[in-house]
C-alpha cells in the first residue's frame, strides 16, 4: 500500500509540478468563452477532467478553485454553484481507480475485503461516479441560473502549454490508455492475454515506467516532486491506521460489529444506512481514510449475515465518504473554500457548501433503495 501510493503520486506529480494541469484547465475554460451562460457546467467538466487525468482529489481543488472564484466574479454567475462545480467535478474524476485518490481507496479497500471486491467496486463505483454527481450538480446548476445575469466579458487568452507540460499531458495519455481499456477488456472478455498484460503491467509499473520517462526528458525537478507532490503525512498515517486496525480486528470485535448489523438491521436499509453514517462521518473530518479503517474491517461478516455482496457494501462507503467531501469542515470542501479570497463571499459561500453536502448524501441513500449499488457492483464482479 505505501508502495503504491508513493509511486501513483510520484508520476502525477510531474505534471502538477510543471503547471501542466493548471494550463489545460484555463484552455479548457477559455474554449468556452463564447458560450458563457455554460461556464459554470464547463468548470464541473475541466475539474472532472483535470482530475481523472490523473491530478486526484487532492490538489485539483487547488488548482481549479481560484480560477472557478475569479470567473464567478468575472462573468457573473454564483460562487455557490461555482464551489459546487469545483466539488463535485472533483469528485466524479478524482476518486476513479487510476488516480492518486482512487489508489489510495482501492488500496485500502484491497486490504479488507480482498483484491476481487476491490477492483469490483472501484470500478462500479467509478461507472455511478459518471453519472450521479452530474445528475446533482445540473439540479444545482438550474437552480442558480435562474438568478444569474450573466456579464458578457472577454476572457484573456492563457499562455500557450510549453514544451514540458505538453509531453507530461502525452505521457499521462499513454498511461491512461495502458490502464483503462486492457482493465475493461480484461473484466468483460476474460482474454487469456489481456489478463497477462494486467496482471505484470499494473498501475504501479506503469507509474513506474512513466517516472523514469518524467525524469529522463526532464518534465520537472524530481527534488520538489518528491518534496511538494508525494503525501507523505497522508501515506504514512494510511498505512499506520491500516495496521493498527489490522490488529484490532484480530481480535474479532469488527466481526461481532458486523455480525450484529446483519442480523438486526433489515437487509434494505444497510447500504443507506452505511451511507448516511460514513457521509456524517465525512462531513467533519480530514479524509475517507479514517472512516475507511473504522467501517470496513466488519464488512466480511456483514456480508455474510446480510447476503449483500462485499463490493456493494464498499461502493455504499465510498458514495457515503464522497458525498459530504464538499463540506468547508472536510478537507476537499476546505481546499475549493480557500480559493475564495472574499472574505464575504466566503460567509455566503460555506453555508450552502454544508446544505449541498447533506442533500447528496441523502441523494445517495435514496438511490441506494433502488438497487444501482448492487447493479454497478455486479458489472464488473
Amino acid at each position: 500500500l505505501f508502495y503504491t501510493l508513493m509511486v501513483v503520486s510520484y508520476f502525477y506529480g510531474y505534471a502538477s509540478e510543471n503547471g501542466a494541469f493548471t494550463s489545460l484547465s484555463k484552455w479548457m475554460i477559455y474554449a468556452l468563452r463564447k458560450r458563457l451562460k455554460l461556464l459554470p457546467l464547463f468548470i464541473y467538466l475541466v475539474s472532472f477532467v483535470v482530475a481523472a487525468t490523473g491530478a486526484g482529489a487532492g490538489p485539483t481543488p487547488a488548482i481549479m478553485a481560484p480560477v472557478a472564484f475569479a470567473l464567478a466574479e468575472q462573468v457573473g454567475f454564483s460562487p455557490v454553484s461555482a464551489v459546487l462545480a469545483v466539488n463535485l467535478g472533483v469528485l466524479s474524476g478524482g476518486i476513479q481507480t487510476w488516480t492518486s485518490t482512487g489508489v489510495l481507496f482501492s488500496g485500502m479497500a484491497e486490504a479488507y475485503v480482498g483484491k476481487e471486491a476491490a477492483i469490483s467496486a472501484g470500478w462500479g463505483y467509478g461507472l455511478i461516479l459518471l453519472m450521479i454527481p452530474a445528475v446533482f450538480y445540473l439540479f444545482v446548476y438550474l437552480y442558480y441560473q435562474r438568478k444569474t445575469a450573466i456579464k458578457y466579458t472577454v476572457l484573456d487568452k492563457p499562455e500557450p502549454l510549453d514544451k514540458r507540460q505538453k509531453i507530461s499531458l502525452i505521457v499521462i495519455g499513454l498511461l491512461l490508455l495502458f490502464i483503462i481499456p486492457p482493465g475493461f477488456m480484461d473484466i468483460f472478455f476474460n482474454i487469456p492475454e489481456l489478463s497477462w498484460f494486467t496482471s505484470r503491467f499494473d498501475i504501479k509499473v506503469l507509474c513506474l515506467i512513466g517516472i523514469i520517462i518524467n525524469s529522463a526528458l526532464g518534465l520537472g525537478d524530481s527534488r520538489k516532486v518528491v518534496k511538494d507532490h508525494i503525501p507523505w503525512a497522508t501515506i504514512v498515517m494510511v498505512c499506520g491506521m491500516t495496521t493498527m486496525i489490522g490488529l484490532v480486528a484480530e481480535t474479532g470485535v469488527a466481526d461481532i460489529m458486523g455480525s450484529w448489523l446483519g442480523n438486526n438491521v433489515h437487509s434494505s436499509l444497510i447500504l443507506p444506512f452505511i451511507i448516511i453514517i460514513s457521509g456524517l462521518l465525512s462531513f467533519i473530518t480530514g479524509g475517507a481514510a479514517e472512516i475507511f479503517a473504522l467501517v470496513m474491517p466488519m464488512f466480511v461478516s456483514l456480508s455474510e449475515a446480510s447476503g449483500i455482496s462485499l463490493a456493494a457494501l464498499s461502493i455504499a462507503l465510498y458514495a457515503g465518504c464522497g458525498s459530504t467531501g464538499m463540506s468547508p469542515f472536510s478537507q476537499g470542501g476546505a481546499m475549493a473554500l480557500s480559493g475564495c479570497k472574499d472574505e464575504a463571499v466566503r460567509e455566503k459561500v460555506w453555508p450552502r457548501q454544508c446544505i449541498a453536502s447533506v442533500l447528496f448524501m441523502l441523494f445517495y441513500a435514496v438511490l441506494a433503495f433502488t438497487g444501482i449499488f448492487e447493479f454497478a457492483a455486479g458489472l464488473f464482479g
